[in-house]
């Protein structure tokens, strides 16, 4: 410390209105760990760890004393130091509303707009949004855009967040948001629901004003598209808000004070004068600076750094400061990304234009710079001195020849230019230690001097770069000579390199097409890129700087021919819109379904848009997942010991180190679990809880270290040291498990004699196509939380699994105990759609183990790295197939050979390779067909059951095939396709008959839906007249079985018991993931009772209420539960019968009285086994593994940028039948989900693993899902009416699953997009593509003049960074 300076060392801070005031707080706690942890505020989430999902957002609020008023910011929680908020207010979820005080506007419309489903996400989406409101009452959709850049749902597919929140902007229409709505004119239908999504009109305003497509069906007047009625919301009243603490405006100490808050290892410091700053630089030149956190506080988590001093300089004048000069903005090194935007808007929008393209540049850049919570709180100084190779601003600074002033207490100050001599290394620069970034100057342009910037990424939003660049270029007035040129490109070396010899040989020639020539070939010098570059991608990487480079030429071009039309040609129209950024556009949408029958009761919710069951409690914070439980006072926390090897015998485990660290209680492994208690398994035993001699991948089990808390724990288990010895063959791809026949045994189906078959076919093709693997990206991570009750081994486990019977079992057999000694009780989750049907077991199982031997409670919650790296997620296949048709596209005969990569145990690998194998013929009847699937044993975490469950790589397989028969043909898709299509009565491949197929009804209302034939005349003019952006439009069908292909697992159970105050508490085999199926059991036991939704309720699924539930999965949760529910509240009408005879004008409540007091039974429980089906038989061909099938369809059209392989999805339509609907808004927003989520399956979501099987792609730093920005600009959805399936619960259809499949439409339009690029080009359009279609497989199937330049190592020659799986 100083001298002469007093220091704090207290915290003092606000959170929801209510004084913090802490002087034992520990620097290294974040400020979720505070919430969470100290105040109990679990409303705040932990999502990922690193600023990625949003999950943690809250809002900080400081007071401005130089401008008198109060300033919000929204942050992540699980980033910023909870000792940086000192002097600020905190306002977290809980802060704003709750059911208890009444939701605040925000909260409301998310979730009566149905934005919520599994809910994790949404506490921080509520936050992003309400900060919005707090600085802008009345924002645009623009607005809230930018504010949702960093947020992420898995759940929703974004839309209904969007448009139940359109309501709070300057963009809202009143009514139910249409223009031409029947409530802006006053005519309300009499007819209207009174649940609690709130009244809806459930028959009438079924027009559209975007699309007009409820007008256009054929007259129908059984349509409703209204999900819920936004006149209903109650008005955002600003204020009844929080109100910034009083003391806080008024106490002007808490600013200036020095802080200085010592913890066990780390000290934190807020000095308040640069001279405090320079003189504790000077103390601790290795001390690192941080003013958001947002890049340290990653290191500390993720890389393990521990720096034991922090300095924060944000209550420094000089490095808060922002100077107008002449000559350019200086801005203080602490100045925040938002601040710079902010002031930089402001000098565009009032200095001529010529001057601020350089501001411009970097306006366009922060649009796409992480998310708004980090460019809140990160400073343009962080961003500099961390010196990544693909930081965004640096690439612009250089190439604007940014200035900088750095400064120490014993050498002055000095100023550098930001050039090729500043950076030294990968995150290393010319800095001294003692020295202290101070400003940083960037300049105005000037008169003849054009600036702009570029930037490609694997996702829009959020999302560091792949390559970006800057471009600066001065020319000499009156013509279009060089004088200077600097290009400045991240991504391409340790650093951000400058491009010196073409800057150099440039200068002097004239801006023309023979300057584009030697530029393209010079950066292709000057940006060499060695073929194992990290990072991947290398040909994709070098051909984007030739393409920013041509994006810049254009512009520049433009600019000049505006200036000197004499000299300069104008570009034309498809170079203007190669030249063209990307801008935001509001989404647009409808949603339309069946209304209601006229004398349905007003009591049955069936067929009603009800709000999920949990919306508002997630809305509020209020809903409580596992790791929101309050902590036991002698629990312990757990944290995992993994294998780094991918296959390796265990030659010693050395635990000494982390024996040594305080508060460690106890490490388990294999020696805790002797013999068969060691052994386990979802399907057949063979895994290990603890991995004993070997370890088979990356990633497992070894050991488990128990401690007093989170930290303690995880930091131990760091310092295990395991040493092995290397076991070959390592199997990584299923190129390895093909050439080693690793594999488990192969299965065949077969109807008939192929080569007789292909031997009557016209034509003969043959192919193969890649499909990747997918992480379920689930925002609830996994957590489990075992209770031992130290009696008779009985223990009790709180879990975040589908499947608590599995999980019962599992852990009872590694217990050696009796399965009725464990109950496993699930209340939600933050989502699951696989992933928790059986490996949640590989961290419950070792928990449990741990917590009966110590008999004290044990907590774990995987970090984002963790559970990405030991779960598995969706299995990559391979597809090699046959096929043979006639002239006409007729199919003949089909013969295919699947392999998928299992990972290194069974687990469903080989059940998901069956769905695949039925799934295979789609919608198509395809003659003969062979199809022989090979799941191949790998050393990879074992993959897993995912959405779909292998029906998505089967089907993307068949419509590659079926687009290949028509290119080859030259005939049109549609028409190969509609003769094809499966009819009523027709037989699978697999033999079982097609009953009530619809199929061919979704195909044909979707193709006058969408359009689809005028649309697809407009994609070719589209495509004639632009050669740099290109369209396509594609229409896929779906079939897929529903059912477990276990017959077994067809069964369900219920416990209905009603209490003698008419409240209902039901139970079912089911488990709430997000997926509304609580909700809808609620609607099929109100149906049967006769009684409002209100009065029944469902706490949880617990197998001490149903026992030997099958996993919900498979999207038959709401047929199986539905109907064993219905059996139940059957049973008690039946009781009840005599009491409502006798009585038939009482209530509900004289019923149950009546029939209490006559003893008799008021609890019941309820079975359905799905009839008429039977396993499938490979060996006979014979069985019906499905007891019925969902169908749909999908058109959607896409724009790609050839030059850069980015895409937009322009509208998407859907029809689906999903029966007689249990709930329209759950039903369309699983469609909506589902398609959102397989467009990440299919574009953009891509796990990359090391040749040593190291996932590399660890959380959402690196792995990218959908994020609002990704969704179709017009999305579509319609269910089909009149489709009643009378093979499932009051006559629904399941819906979980199948819509994904449809994102194929995606995928294939970008292809043909791909296509009209290869034909421009004199290529053939027929090629193969790999799916996901990235942007990077994009753009080099996009071959062109640049690309051309390229030379590719060949295979073999070098280490790749990432191998395809």
């Amino acid at each position: 410390m100083p001298q002469n300076v007093d220091s704090c060392t207290t915290l003092v801070f606000f959170v929801n209105g209510k004084k913090v005031e802490d002087s034992s707080v520990d620097p290294e706690w974040t400020l979720l760990t505070y919430l969470r942890t100290k105040l109990r505020l679990c409303g705040t989430k932990l999502g990922c760890g690193e600023g990625g999902c949003g999950a943690c957002t809250v809002m900080l609020s400081s007071y401005d004393r130089a401008h008198e008023k109060v300033v919000h910011y929204s942050v992540n929680a699980c980033l910023a130091p909870v000792v940086a908020m000192h002097g600020l207010a905190v306002t977290t979820v809980e802060g704003i509303g709750s059911t208890t005080t009444g939701l605040h506007a925000v909260q409301e419309r998310l979730a009566r707009s149905h934005g919520s489903q599994c809910g994790f996400c949404t506490p921080g989406i509520v936050m992003s949004m309400y900060t919005l409101l707090r600085n802008n009452p009345k924002p645009s959709m623009a607005d809230l855009d930018e504010y949702f850049t960093g947020n992420l749902c898995r759940c929703t597919g974004y839309r209904p967040i969007l448009e139940g929140f359109r309501s709070l902007t300057s963009e809202a229409t009143g009514g139910c948001g249409k223009v031409n709505c029947c409530r802006n004119s006053g005519q309300i239908s009499p007819e209207a629901n009174t649940y609690d999504s709130g009244p809806v009109d459930n028959t009438s305003c079924n027009t559209n004003e975007v699309t007009g497509i409820a007008n256009d069906l054929n007259g129908e007047t059984d349509v409703c598209d209204v999900l819920c009625d936004p006149s209903q919301f109650k008005p955002y009243d600003p204020s009844q808000d929080i109100i910034f603490p009083p003391e806080l405006k008024i106490r002007n100490d808490l600013d200036n004070q020095y802080l200085e808050l010592r913890g066990p290892r780390v000290t934190f410091y807020r000095p308040t004068s640069l001279s405090q700053l320079l003189h504790l630089k000077t103390l601790h030149p290795a001390a690192k600076i941080i003013v958001g956190n947002t890049e340290v506080g990653v290191e500390v988590k993720f890389k393990n750094q521990v720096y034991p001093v922090l300095i924060n300089p944000t209550n420094i004048d000089r490095l808060t400061s922002i100077q107008l000069e002449e000559s350019g903005v200086v801005f203080g090194a602490s100045v925040t990304l938002t601040t710079i935007e902010d002031t930089l808007r402001d000098q565009v929008n009032t200095q001529p234009e010529h001057r601020t393209r350089v501001f411009s540049a970097v306006l366009e850049m922060l649009r796409w710079f992480a998310g708004k919570q980090i460019r809140n709180a990160a400073a343009i100084g962080g961003n500099i001195m961390t010196g990544s190779p693909i930081s965004d601003l640096n690439p612009l600074l250089m190439a604007a020849g940014a200035t900088l002033t750095l400064g120490s207490q014993g050498g002055g100050e000095r100023q550098v230019v930001m050039d090729q001599h500043f950076f030294t290394g990968y995150r290393r620069n010319i800095v001294k230690p003692e020295e202290v970034l101070l400003s940083v100057h960037i300049p105005y342009t000037q008169q003849d001097e054009y600036f702009l910037g570029y930037k490609q990424a694997r996702r829009r939003d959020d999302d560091i770069a792949i390559v970006n660049a800057g471009f600066r270029v001065r020319v000499r007035p009156g013509s279009g000579e060089v004088t200077r040129l600097d290009m400045a490109f991240g991504g391409m070396a340790p650093t951000t390199v400058m491009a010196l010899n073409t800057m150099k040989e440039l200068v002097g020639r004239l801006w023309d097409a023979s300057l584009l020539e030697a530029a393209t070939s010079l950066l292709l010098q000057d940006l060499p890129l060695s073929p194992s570059a990290p990072g991947g991608m290398v040909e994709y990487r070098r051909a984007l700087t030739l393409s920013f480079f041509f994006k810049f030429y254009l512009s520049v071009r433009g600019w000049l021919s505006e200036r000197l039309p004499q000299q300069v040609a104008p570009l034309t129209k498809e170079e203007e819109l190669a030249t063209q950024i990307h801008r935001h556009t509001a989404p647009s949408s409808t949603q339309l379904f069946q209304k209601v029958p006229p004398g349905q009761s007003p009591v049955d919710p069936i067929g009603r848009p009800i709000t999920h069951t949990s919306a508002l409690k997630q809305a509020t914070g209020e809903a409580v997942y596992v790791d929101d439980m309050p902590t036991f006072s002698n629990e312990l926390y757990a944290a995992m010991v993994l294998s780094t090897r991918p296959h390796a015998k265990i030659l010693n485990i050395d635990e000494s180190e982390a024996l040594k660290v305080e508060g460690v209680e106890r490490i388990f492994c294999a020696r805790d679990l002797p013999g068969e208690r060691n052994i386990t398994g979802s399907v057949v035993p063979d895994e290990e809880v603890f991995a004993s001699e070997k370890v088979t991948c990356v990633g497992q089990l070894v050991g488990l270290v128990v401690a007093k808390d989170r930290a303690t724990a995880q930091r131990a288990s760091k310092l295990v040291k395991i040493h092995y010895q290397d076991i070959e063959p390592v199997i990584i791809t299923i190129q390895d498990a093909i050439h080693e026949k690793s594999w488990w045994e192969p299965c065949t189906i077969c109807n008939g004699d192929t080569e007789a078959a292909f031997s009557t076919s016209d034509h003969i093709l043959e192919g193969e196509m890649h499909l990747g693997g997918q992480e379920h990206f689930y925002l609830e991570t996994n957590a489990h939380l075992a209770v031992p009750k130290c009696e008779d081994g009985e223990l009790e486990l709180f879990s975040s699994s589908q499947n608590p019977t599995k999980t019962q079992e599992l852990v009872a057999k590694a217990l050696n105990v009796p399965n009725n000694r464990i109950v496993c009780r699930v209340k939600r989750m933050g989502g699951g759609f696989g992933g928790k049907e059986t490996r949640t077991s590989v961290v419950s199982v070792p928990i449990s183990v741990a917590a009966a031997a110590l008999g004290r409670p044990v907590r774990i919650m995987l970090d984002r790295d963790e559970d990405m790296v030991i779960t598995g997620g969706r299995h990559p296949f391979l597809c090699r197939w046959k096929v043979g048709f006639t002239t006409q596209g007729k199919f003949r005969a089909l013969e295919v050979d699947i392999y998928n990569n299992a990972g290194c145990s069974l687990d469903l690998s080989v059940s998901v390779l069956h769905r695949a194998m039925f799934t295979l013929d789609n919608a198509y009847k395809w003659g003969v067909v062979r199809v022989t699937g090979y799941a191949c044993k790998t050393n990879l975490p074992s993959n897993t059951a995912f959405r779909g469950f292998g029906g998505p790589q089967g089907m993307m397989f068949t419509e590659d095939i079926v687009s290949r028969i028509a290119a080859f043909l030259n005939l049109d898709y549609v028409q190969v396709a509609e003769q094809n299509l499966y009819e009523s009565g027709d037989v699978t491949h697999f033999n079982q008959v097609m009953e009530n197929c619809t199929v061919r009804r979704c195909w044909e209302e979707v193709l006058t839906q969408s359009k689809y034939h005028p649309r697809t005349a407009a994609v070719h003019q589209f495509n004639k007249e632009n050669r740099y952006k290109k369209r396509g439009i594609s229409l896929v069908p779906v079939k897929f079985g529903i059912s477990f292909t276990a017959t077994f697992l067809n069964q369900a159970g219920a416990l209905v018991c009603v209490y003698i105050d008419g409240s209902v508490l039901l139970s079912h085999g089911g488990t709430e993931m997000g997926q509304g199926l609580h909700t809808k059991m609620i609607q099929v036991a109100s149906r049967v009772l006769k009684i409002p939704t209100e009065q029944i309720y469902i706490a949880e699924t617990s197998t001490d209420k149903v026992p030997n539930t099958s996993p919900s999965a498979a999207s038959a949760s709401s047929d199986l539960n539905g109907m064993a529910v219905l059996d139940a509240c059957t049973k008690i009408m039946e009781r009840l019968q005599p009491y409502i005879e006798k009585n038939p004008k009482g209530t509900w409540k004289e019923w149950i009285k009546g029939a209490y007091f006559d003893r008799v039974s008021l609890s019941a429980t309820g079975f359905y086994k799905t009839p008429n089906i039977s396993g499938y038989n490979f060996e006979r061909n014979e069985g019906r593994p499905f007891n019925y099938f969902s169908y749909g369809a999908a058109v959607t059209e896409v724009e790609v940028d050839c030059l850069t392989g980015d895409h937009s999805v322009l509208r998407t339509d859907i029809v689906m039948d999903v029966g007689d609907s249990l709930n329209p808004a759950i039903d369309i927003g699983q469609i909506e989900g589902a398609f959102t989520q397989g467009l990440g399956l299919y574009t953009m979501e891509e796990l990359c693993y090391s040749p040593e099987g190291v996932l590399l792609t660890r959380g959402p730093g690196t792995y990218k899902i959908p994020g609002f920005q990704d969704i179709p600009k017009e999305f579509n959805v319609s269910l089909l009416r009149g489709a009643p399936n009378p093979k499932a619960v009051f006559s629904s259809k399941a819906v979980g699953e199948p819509p994904l499949l449809l994102a194929a439409s995606v995928f294939y339009a970008i292809k043909q997009a791909v296509g009209a690029a290869r034909a421009d080009q004199g290529l053939h359009p027929v090629f193969q593509l790999d799916a996901p279609a990235t942007s990077a497989r994009i753009r080099m199937a996009c071959q062109d003049f640049l690309t051309k330049k390229i030379e590719s190592a060949t295979p073999g020659t070098f280490k790749p960074w990432s191998v395809i799986v």
